[in-house]
């Protein structure tokens, strides 16, 4: 019979600590509770902007009518990047190597350069992932290290040279790109500087590949 009491005991005490430590964290607030709720729902996802049909053909060209943001070396990596991306995480069958879009818009026709239409064309791709890169940088200010890229997409029919998305035809997505920082890592060299630059191609590719497939926010290179 003192056993059993004492078994009873231990459990209303094993009980009562339960109820106190739940107590403590709800009286805590935000603080405690949230990396609690955050470590039992996870990170949650960043959502794609749209989606690819895996039936069709895609080409991915980054454009810099000006040649002043980037070099040709540096938007292939990240069309490259990109693309592999897509087919790893199986988002389409078929992507045409981007580089043969970069070909095709060297060349011009009476003098002009060709339409993202023309290009598609030219590589018999269905679709054109156009994406025109208007900032890419690795500080804003002398003696910053912010890597930091920006995209304006947008998705092209081939064959007509409609726009598929986004809808609205007077505007492009901003793909805004920031790599994470790191103090005291300002490239003092050429060698540092390039490596610096592949780096951000090599992001600012993968997160155009993100933005159609849902990614863990902890692995997104990219933001809401």
């Amino acid at each position: 019979m003192r056993g059993a009491c004492m078994s009873n005991r231990r459990g209303a005490v094993r009980l009562m600590g339960c109820v106190l430590a739940a107590a403590t964290v709800l009286a805590c607030g935000c603080n405690i509770a949230a990396p609690v709720a955050y470590a039992i729902t996870g990170p949650g996802k960043v959502k794609k902007v749209t989606s690819l049909d895996e039936e069709r053909s895609y080409v991915i060209f980054i454009d810099d009518p000006s040649s002043k943001v980037a070099s040709r070396r540096l938007r292939g990596e990240i069309a490259t990047t990109a693309q592999d991306a897509l087919l790893k995480r199986g988002v389409v069958k078929n992507m045409i190597d981007g580089r043969s879009a970069f070909t095709a818009a060297s060349g011009e026709r009476y003098g002009e350069r060709l339409s993202v239409q023309e290009i598609g064309q030219s590589v018999k791709a269905d679709v054109v992932i156009y994406a025109l890169l208007t900032q890419f940088t690795l500080g804003e200010e002398i003696g910053t290290f912010r890597p930091s890229a920006t995209l304006q997409v947008k998705l092209i029919e081939s064959s007509t040279g409609d726009r598929i998305w986004p809808p609205d035809v007077e505007t492009m997505y901003p793909l805004v790109v920031s790599m994470p920082q790191r103090p005291g890592m300002v490239p003092s060299t050429v060698s540092e500087l390039q490596k610096a630059q592949q780096e951000l191609a090599d992001y600012s590719g993968l997160a155009l590949a993100q933005m159609f497939y849902d990614v863990e926010v902890n692995r997104s290179n990219r933001r809401p």
